[in-house]
């Protein structure tokens, strides 16, 4: 696609540099696009870039937030908006209204959500603990499981010949049962269902003198709220339910967690408030002394929220640090941890976000000794199951950055490093997507001495390549364009590397596939092309680093939509 950035000097230049611009998406093809990406420039001299974090954008046809992502050059500056588009449409122009937010509660600039496969490789500092394998604990088994096990809450309950009481929900609405283990790892089901026939899903469970609390959703299908029962022996439950959030039409109120405060004794509820339904995601919480008072909503408070699908919190602290466990979806369930002082927040995301991905999300943290065990939801092949991933507290938080399995697949020696204030991978060989498809415009800044990017990458069961499409940085400080069969490379184009692009710094390197036309995008200009006899087949995409015992290094790397129509993008005057 290529995207032509028209400024027609509409801008009023007297005006505040807080005041909001509109922003028309005008398309020149045969059919509707679906989800893609336009970029806006970004001008710091009219706009007031030290407020980007509250930066929201509307299509002002119902004004809900899209997704965007900042892009920045090399200096570090602002240079690009990128944003999301639910549609466009051949020959209609869309208007997005740009604006600051001061109420704003999170940086939306995500670009994870914006493209189809984007990987910034994270950013300094401490992350969260270091997973072990997972080990699947739990399957559909019982005759009255209509779905799979989807979520685990645990409590120490050493009664009737188990330490362990978990109790799980399925993934709809068909009620909570109870599962028992000494080991927490290996679980015995109770034979029948503990409730069913409300649309019961995702429980939660604290132990308070004796008691069991369970909070959990009620009506999990139909109007969705959270409701708290008790029990005395862990098994059988009082009939009569307490209302905790009160059922809003239009509106779902589900996921709850309860977590006791151990500094004060304070119980907190949390859970997620909205739906695509309602236009926007919040992660809500609510305190009280006593756990029965968590229906007054008088302390309720919004901790997050976003445009896009962000649920499931779970709370666990450990030496005064309170990690908030959520779940996205960003072309698969994935898990995000944020951090902060107090259990009201204010909370940050962690470095190497997402901390879980490939459908792996619905995260109850529990602690027992020196050992936080985790209990996640994980889709294999076509059904949920419930897995277990444990992680040894003593070795505390990661420090180095992870590079997410999820998202890559490496052939080769690969490795993320941190320099300063930047992250990036290095590596030797072939690293490639997950993701697979046809038409795309794949993306890169890298350097080294001999580097580059393929698309439609193909590989046989064993790893080895057997065909791909490249853009390749070579020593003599040339750009190739070449098809590759097996072991045999063919140049389909080739030109001298502009001299403001020589050098140890990233360059921004792109490949664009449609049908059969390869285009390579060196600094967002189009500089080599190619046709084809045919379309390649479908295929992943890859980063290169071409010369063996040499590393490369890249980073904001991003897998984008092609289209064959012309996109054009200009800025208008202040919204009134």
């Amino acid at each position: 696609m290529l995207i032509a950035l028209l400024m027609l000097a509409a801008l009023v230049t007297s005006a505040p540099r807080s005041t909001p611009f509109a922003a028309i998406v005008a398309y020149e093809g045969m059919s509707s696009l679906a989800f893609h990406q336009v970029s806006i420039p970004l001008d710091c001299a009219r706009w007031d870039c030290q407020r980007l974090s509250q930066l929201r954008v509307h299509a002002r046809e119902d004004g809900r937030w899209l997704p965007h992502w900042i892009e920045r050059d090399a200096a570090h500056q602002p240079a690009a908006l990128w944003v999301k588009l639910p549609e466009l449409r051949p020959n209609t122009p869309l208007t997005l209204t740009l604006r600051f937010d001061p109420t704003a509660r999170e940086d939306l600039s995500e670009g994870r959500r914006v493209f189809e496969m984007f990987d910034d490789f994270g950013k300094p500092g401490l992350g969260y603990f270091r997973f072990s394998e997972p080990t699947t604990i739990m399957e559909r088994s019982l005759p009255w499981e209509t779905e799979a096990p989807h979520t685990l809450s645990v409590i120490a309950l050493e009664r009737e010949g188990y330490r362990f009481w978990g109790y799980y929900g399925l993934a709809n609405c068909g009620g909570i049962g109870l599962a028992r283990s000494n080991d927490l790892v290996h679980w015995e089901k109770h034979p029948e269902p503990l409730l069913i026939g409300d649309g019961e899903r995702w429980p939660s469970v604290l132990l308070v003198e004796g008691t069991v609390y369970m909070a959990y959703d009620r009506d999990h299908c139909g109007t969705s709220h959270v409701v708290l029962r008790t029990s005395r022996d862990g098994v059988h439950f009082d009939p009569a339910y307490r209302v905790l959030v009160q059922p809003e039409p239009g509106i779902r109120n589900q996921n709850p967690n309860l977590f006791r405060d151990p500094r004060d004794g304070r119980f907190y509820l949390y859970w997620f408030r909205g739906g695509n339904e309602a236009g926007f995601w919040q992660i809500r919480v609510r305190s009280a002394a006593r756990i029965e008072d968590l229906a007054d909503p008088s302390s309720e408070r919004v901790l997050l929220e976003a445009p896009y699908e962000l649920a499931a919190p779970n709370m666990m602290v450990l030496n005064d640090e309170y990690f908030l466990s959520t779940e996205v979806n960003e072309n698969a369930w994935k898990t995000r941890i944020y951090i902060g002082a107090s259990p009201l927040g204010p909370f940050t995301l962690l470095p190497d976000a997402p901390q879980l991905s490939d459908n792996q999300a619905c995260l109850f943290q529990h602690i027992f000794g020196d050992v936080m065990h985790g209990y996640i939801c994980k889709v294999i092949g076509t059904t949920w199951v419930l897995q277990h991933r444990a992680a040894d507290l003593r070795a505390g938080r990661l420090r180095e950055r992870v590079l997410d399995r999820g998202v890559w697949v490496p052939y080769g020696e690969w490795a993320i490093r941190t320099e300063g204030a930047e992250t990036f991978v290095i590596g030797n060989g072939m690293l490639r997507t997950a993701l697979f498809g046809s038409d795309y415009h794949f993306e890169a800044k890298g350097r080294g001495e001999a580097w580059g990017i393929g698309v439609h990458v193909r590989t046989d069961a064993q790893g080895n390549l057997l065909s791909m499409l490249a853009a390749q940085v070579m020593p003599t400080r040339t750009l190739q364009l070449v098809a590759v069969e097996a072991e045999t490379q063919r140049v389909l184009a080739e030109t001298a590397l502009p001299s403001d692009q020589a050098g140890d710094r990233f360059v921004k390197l792109g490949l664009r596939a449609h049908n059969a036309v390869i285009t390579a995008y060196l600094a967002d200009q189009p500089i080599l092309s190619a046709t084809l006899g045919a379309p390649p087949p479908p295929g992943h995409a890859a980063l290169l680093a071409l010369l063996p015992g040499k590393v490369a290094a890249f980073d904001d790397v991003r897998w984008r939509k092609a289209a064959s129509g012309d996109v054009q993008v200009r800025l208008a005057s202040a919204v009134p």
